[in-house]
């Protein structure tokens, strides 16, 4: 068997934020006419069909071409390549309309796909032709192809069409030399009859307006249901922890200070006295107690030097938990690497990170995991947990996964409840948690500058 360098799939249950987005754009329609005409919703529909309406017709050439070309030449290699390729043309058109939906300001979908590492064509192929989500990609390429890109022509072409009629009484008054202007067809014989013109203009605009929004958020649904992943049967959707909102720079000063603290302070008395210490054991070797019999000062020096030195260890473990030199000097992920080797369970971690992230976004993320996990450990009783992370776009996404029981709620407990205010300024926090399991903590946090080490 071929190996396959795989990262686990992405966590796949879904955020309340995927299918809001389609009904957010028809509230925006229930709104007055007037605040969502003038608003900037329409505009950004018009130019997601006018771009949808391009890779559509580009999709169809493609796909006229390359399959009569494919089942020609079937007999030979070529023939089968071309076909092998156009069965998974959707991995990369489904990749197109994910971050397409940038365009109406909502947030990329994420991919269904399992992450592969370094693997060859062939092993790529079939592990992409067993996955579920590459059929239905391939079925939004065929829905793109024949219905979605005519539609979406149609409803930029009306705008397009209504806004040169729109100024009517100005090409009547430069270009009506005897009598009459013909604008798209369109015949203006009279000043009258170019302010009607003018005015049916309007209209068109107006109900374009709805028209284009109306199927941006068709699109968007259809985006949402065949290139999203697939929700787990009995994975319950995730729900936002709530938290009181405060923000994640008075946590970051505070870490930073405690940490300071600790560091100039407190941590640099003990190793003072234990030095300290380890010279006066060496210096003296016993003397008398108040009874007149000789007890060893050595004994009582080595258990004060042993104190001492647990008690540093300690605190470096402190330290090391707030924020580890590892985590400054190589990076998030060794950092939760080497997080996930000190705990007592299996600790899966899968980091698709390219490089640094910023500092705030480093720190928040290691909080996260670190204090997950610490939850898994308490609360869960099982033997095994999932670290995953990516970059979508401009954010950190990050999933922790545990094999429990489920059941976790915020209410029962502060843990839930701290994590929450830590992420509150940034993306907030989701969580799963069905009664049987299993529970998974999602957060997504800004990594808009990163930068690299």
């Amino acid at each position: 068997m071929d190996d396959v360098r795989a990262g686990a799939a992405p966590a796949v249950t879904t955020a309340p934020a995927a299918p809001a987005a389609p009904a957010a754009l028809r509230r925006a329609m229930a709104a007055r006419p007037q605040r969502f005409v003038g608003s900037a919703l329409p505009w950004r529909c018009a130019v997601y069909a006018a771009s949808g309406a391009v890779t559509g017709a580009c999709t169809l050439l493609v796909v006229t071409v390359t399959v009569p070309l494919g089942v020609l030449l079937s007999p030979v290699l070529l023939g089968l390549v071309l076909l092998a390729g156009v069965s998974v043309s959707g991995v990369a058109a489904g990749a197109v309309e994910r971050r397409r939906v940038r365009l109406l300001g909502v947030r990329p979908v994420r991919s269904p796909h399992r992450v592969l590492g370094d693997v060859g064509l062939r092993t790529w192929l079939r592990v992409r032709w067993r996955e579920p989500a590459t059929w239905r990609e391939l079925r939004y390429v065929l829905l793109s192809a024949t219905v979605l890109w005519p539609l979406d022509f149609l409803t930029v072409a009306a705008p397009v069409a209504a806004a040169t009629l729109l100024p009517a009484p100005l090409w009547y008054a430069l270009f009506a030399g005897d009598g009459t202007v013909t604008v798209l067809n369109v015949e203006v014989g009279s000043p009258g009859s170019a302010l009607a013109v003018t005015g049916f203009a309007a209209l068109v605009l107006v109900a374009a307006a709805y028209a284009l929004t109306a199927v941006a958020a068709v699109r968007l649904t259809l985006v949402r249901r065949l290139l999203a992943p697939a929700p787990t049967p009995g994975a319950g959707a995730m729900e936002p922890v709530p938290a009181s909102g405060r923000l994640v720079d008075a946590f970051d000063a505070e870490r930073r200070r405690i940490e300071r603290d600790l560091h100039d302070g407190t941590q640099q008395r003990l190793i003072g006295l234990t030095m300290t210490l380890d010279m006066a054991r060496m210096r003296l070797e016993e003397t008398a107690a108040p009874d007149g019999s000789v007890r060893p000062l050595g004994a009582f020096l080595d258990k004060a030097q042993h104190e001492a030195a647990q008690t540093l260890a300690e605190l470096r473990e402190l330290v090391h938990g707030i924020h580890p030199h590892v985590l400054t000097e190589r990076g998030l992920a060794v950092a939760v690497d080497e997080l996930a080797g000190r705990q007592t369970f299996a600790v899966d971690v899968n980091l698709r990170i390219a490089g640094r992230l910023p500092d705030r976004t480093e720190s928040t993320g290691f909080f996260v995991v670190s204090e997950a996990l610490a939850n898994v450990a308490k609360h869960s009783g099982c033997d095994r947990a999932w670290v995953r992370g990516w970059v979508a776009g401009d954010n950190l996404v990050l999933e922790i996964e545990d094999a429990g029981t489920g059941g976790a709620a915020p209410e029962r407990g502060s843990g839930l409840r701290g994590l929450a205010e830590r992420v509150a300024g940034v993306g907030g926090l989701l969580l799963s948690s069905p009664e049987g399991g299993p529970t998974v903590l999602r957060t997504e946090i800004p990594c808009v500058a990163p930068r690299h080490g």
